[in-house]
């Protein structure tokens, strides 16, 4: 059991750690300490006001009571004088003086400062005198007059409990099941023993609230009408039932600043969501001075009646100490998934505390009879036998999570993520969309987190549904997915930077999205779908400059490069990467990472330019060109040195990173936890596997920081075990892994392995070798689809939606295309092309960059000419033909802007008056389809293939076919 006290270690082994900073083997392994007693629910609770990242170094974790996964996590939030930005955050802050009450729900950390969700119906135990049988003023006038002063001196935690004695005399306990808080206040023997029930108290604005008390069966039930977390727009109702196991002496209720002893009842509500009625409705009750209370309070997004249903099926008569040995149970065995033996006291809290954090969400939301209040808004029941998840991800997009933490629970917890993507179904059923609500971060990352579970297993839900929506909603004209600028994205695989809004970091997302889709269609044996959602993942291509090197904001025009990679936004309101800088958001393409080291300048400069990125592990977003581990966009950089065949390079970053960012202090935790998803990366770190390409179940080998580690989940069978002996003596470096006996080379396991459970054992050294960095011991790089037509820019008359060639939303008519002979999958009047054979809203051209397009046979001698266009200007690029003996040819080639005359030796093969808007209407105009000028080849060769150029100047090209002739 953990103090709060700046003793971060038990009592049995302060006396080693004070001989020796770092125990050595010996000592760690007499004192090891065991995963439930490692937990300190204190590590992330204070804001380090030192550093100054972009978001808070600030974990903003809390101690509490909770169950893995459970509905409730009633829990103490504080407040402080002073620094608001600190310790009025609406959180539980260190460095705070006060305890504003115990409320029902907490996120584990969230970030948007004093806009924190959860915290519904706070509890403040009250000891003070009433006045006339009323409190001494309303809480609705100044809710504060009752905060309480605490010590962290007197504060005890352990998984499922939280404990502390108020400076009013009063002792607080919590534990809880899994809708269920249970709550014990036992008040000092002089003073007066009451509890005010702080009905429309929660963290974020509240529009309405009830509360009714029950005297004669000493209950007191309600509800409540708010905005859950950021305050962006995702509204929701809760509701509660508690019963106390001591009577009333005298009750009241307040609404604004109206008190009134003996009332029973009081209510206040809105549907005007722009108000702001925190505090304004709430209760009293006193019991006989000196009382020890019991309150077991029962939650609900359905109902009041099913929130007593909940109490009295979870808990019923149980005592306190009942519950909270029950929670202690589900903790022991959730935080028995991974044994770890060995490593000293503090990596061991450092570890089993990241563990716990792992497994506060997602939330089960059904109520004990199965029925939930899905996305829609309706109540609906799940399937007995399943549980009905939210909170995947409390940003709304699934950002957070999909890079590490659902994979975390495939292992440890199968079932839990096989519910997981059966709610997501539900979501798609439930909203016709995969946004469960306004999402704070950018992405539309659910379909990630569905098609990286299916891979490590959880596949017992509707597959096909889930491809269904994934078909209909992430295709053109965009009108059914979540992804904003998905229009413009879905027709020419880029957002411009103009569109703001981190535009150049989302083509980075959405790339990862079509990658999921594509791995999922793939494993479902849906060829067609495959083939499109894989051309659509290498879309980063598209922001990725071949001149600078690195992923590039791009214009109409061309890319952006007066833009200042080392910000997130440049102060000009053209912010274009996402909580990161573009030097760190330029390693995410982890489907493709080989290519885009191909594109950087190959292995030895990437090396040397992850290794800059690498200098600073932690520096935020402000001006660096270093990294920022403690931020998801970065979460993967340390792997990225497997690709670059160099494995033990990633090894000395993982090791650095958990020494130098992580303590058993408060701020122990470098930024904000985002549900677990920081303390995730902590806890793949020590375990030597990461998912370092969603959308697939592949874990990249980095080497175990245990010399045993043991992976067994709940209610599963795949059992990994993990065998490193040296590690605790410093052999931090893999010399050999073998494979379930077989020896393996290559530096990943494949889902395969992670599906079907196996053993791992390695050999470790001191020292890094060669193994895992020969260039076939890569992990797999996906390159399909890199080489296909990846824009749309023809579309049926008053369908202009269904494609766009110039980023402002105008397109080639394919009726007048087809009035004058170009029709699809036919020859070009005239010339040796054919017109693309694409079906309607399909990509039926080439933006270029770096494509190989096989021409047809009979490419002997001749000229080699391209059929296209560009837009918002000319656009000039240098194709390379290779002939079939493997001789290369540059061919210089331009095409001129499709509103402009042809240029010398440019051929008009089409001219159209007026084209189409993405509104469904017709602009005037001429605008033409070029064959560019012949370029002559060598006549003795034969043409293999064309590679388009890697990137082209001014204006945006559009390549339709490529011809020798």
């Amino acid at each position: 059991m953990w103090s709060s006290g700046r003793q971060w270690l038990p009592a049995v082994v302060v006396a080693a750690c004070l001989t020796a900073l770092v125990p050595s083997p010996a000592q760690a392994a007499a004192a090891e300490i065991s995963a439930f007693d490692a937990v300190n629910q204190f590590i992330g609770t204070e804001m380090d006001t030192t550093q100054n990242k972009s978001n808070d170094a600030y974990g903003n974790t809390y101690p509490g009571a909770s169950v893995p996964f459970g509905m409730v996590q009633p829990s103490p939030t504080t407040w402080g004088d002073g620094n608001t930005n600190v310790s009025q955050k609406g959180g539980y802050e260190y460095t705070a003086s006060l305890i504003r009450g115990f409320g029902m729900t907490r996120y584990s950390g969230t970030g948007c400062t004093g806009r924190y969700g959860g915290y519904e119906f706070p509890t403040i135990p009250y000891a003070g005198e009433l006045t006339g049988g009323v409190l001494p003023s309303s809480p609705a006038t100044n809710v504060k007059d009752y905060y309480l002063p605490f010590s962290h001196d007197d504060e005890t935690s352990q998984p499922g409990y939280y404990g502390v004695k108020l400076g009013n005399g009063v002792e607080a306990e919590l534990t809880a099941s899994s809708r269920t808080a249970v709550s014990r206040y036992d008040f000092p023997k002089s003073g007066d023993s009451s509890l005010v029930l702080d009905v429309s108290g929660p963290n974020n604005r509240t529009f309405g609230s009830e509360v009714t008390i029950d005297p004669a069966t000493r209950t007191v039930s309600g509800w409540m009408y708010g905005v859950d977390v950021c305050d962006n727009g995702n509204y929701y109702k809760a509701y509660f039932s508690t019963t106390y196991d001591h009577d009333f002496e005298s009750y009241g209720t307040w609404t604004d600043d109206t008190m009134t002893a003996g009332s029973a009842h009081a209510v206040k509500s809105s549907q005007d969501v722009g108000v702001d009625y925190r505090h304004d409705t709430g209760a009293w009750l006193t019991f006989q001075q000196g009382a020890k209370v019991v309150a077991k309070t029962g939650f609900s997004y359905v109902s009041v009646e099913n929130a007593a249903l909940n109490r009295e099926t979870e808990v019923g008569k149980d005592g306190f100490n009942d519950v909270r040995g029950d929670a202690k149970k589900l903790w022991k065995q959730a935080l028995g998934t991974i044994d770890a033996d060995g490593g000293t006291t503090a990596q061991r809290t450092k570890f089993y505390t990241a563990l716990y954090h792992a497994f506060g969400n997602p939330n089960v939301r059904e109520d004990v009879d199965g029925r939930y209040t899905g996305f829609d808004g309706e109540v609906h029941t799940v399937e007995k036998g399943h549980h009905f998840y939210r909170n995947i991800n409390w940003a709304g997009s699934g950002w957070d999570a999909y890079r590490s933490q659902v994979q975390l629970i495939a292992l440890t917890f199968p079932q839990v993520a096989n519910d997981i993507n059966r709610s997501v179904v539900a979501l798609t059923e439930q909203k016709g969309t995969w946004a469960p609500g306004a999402a704070r971060m950018q992405g539309d990352n659910y379909q990630v987190i569905l098609a990286t579970l299916d891979d490590m297993g959880a596949t017992d839900y509707d597959r096909q549904a889930a491809l269904d929506s994934m078909k209909a909603t992430q295709v053109l004209p965009a009108t059914k997915t979540s992804r904003t600028d998905g229009y413009q994205y879905f027709a020419t695989g880029m957002i411009e930077n103009a569109k703001g809004d981190f535009a150049t970091s989302r083509v980075l997302e959405y790339s990862v999205d079509d990658f999921a889709i594509a791995q999922l269609a793939r494993r479902m044996g849906d060829d067609g779908a495959y083939a499109f959602f894989s051309a659509r993942s290498q879309s980063w291509m598209n922001v990725f400059d071949p001149e600078t090197g690195h992923v590039m904001p791009r214009s109409r025009s061309g890319f952006d490069r007066t833009f200042d990679l080392r910000v997130r936004d440049d102060q000009a309101g053209r912010g274009q990467f996402n909580q990161s800088t573009g030097y760190q958001y330029g390693w995410m393409v982890p489907h493709n990472l080989s290519t885009l080291i191909e594109k950087r300048g190959g292995v030895a400069k990437a090396t040397a330019e992850l290794d800059t990125l690498m200098q600073q592990l932690d520096a935020g977003a402000y001006t660096q060109t270093g990294n920022y581990l403690s931020n998801q966009p970065a979460f993967g950089t340390p792997w990225v040195y497997n690709w670059l065949q160099a494995p033990s390079k990633g090894t000395d970053v993982l090791y650095r990173a958990v020494e130098e960012m992580y303590d058993t202090t408060p701020s122990g935790l470098p930024g904000n936890d985002d549900q677990g998803a920081l303390s995730v990366w902590y806890v793949f770190a020590n375990v030597g596997l990461y998912p370092a390409i969603p959308g697939t179940g592949d874990l990249v080998v980095s080497g175990p920081m245990f010399d045993r580690i043991v992976v067994e989940p709940v209610d599963g069978e795949r059992v990994i075990r993990i065998n490193a002996p040296g590690v605790s003596k410093g052999a931090r470096y893999v010399a050999g892994m073998k494979v379930d006996g077989k020896a393996r080379s290559k530096s990943y396991v494949d889902s395969a392995f992670v599906r079907s459970g196996g053993t791992l054992d390695f050999t470790m050294a001191s020292t890094a070798g060669t193994w895992g960095t020969a260039a076939t011991d890569v992990p797999p790089s996906y390159t399909e689809g890199a080489d296909a037509r990846n824009s749309v820019g023809t579309t049926p008359d008053g369908q202009g939606n269904l494609g766009s060639l110039d980023l402002s939303d105008w397109s080639l008519s394919r009726d007048a295309l087809a009035a004058a002979g170009l029709t699809p999958g036919k020859a070009v009047p005239g010339t040796a092309f054919t017109w693309p054979s694409a079906e309607v809203g399909k990509p039926d051209n080439w933006i270029p960059h770096g494509q190989t397009v096989t021409v047809r046979p009979g490419g002997q001698g001749g000229s080699l000419s391209f059929l296209g266009l560009a837009t918002n200007g000319p656009a000039r690029g240098t194709a390379v033909v290779t002939y079939t003996d493997g001789s290369t040819q540059d061919v210089p080639f331009s095409l001129s802007d499709w509103a402009a005359s042809p240029a010398t030796g440019e051929t008009a093969v089409v001219t159209l008056a007026g084209r189409n808007n993405a509104d469904g209407t017709a602009g005037t105009g001429t605008f033409r389809v070029f064959a560019s000028a012949p370029v002559d080849l060598d006549a003795s060769k034969t043409v293999a293939s064309v590679t388009l150029p890697e990137g082209t100047d001014k204006g945006i090209m559009h390549v339709f076919d490529v011809a020798v002739s």
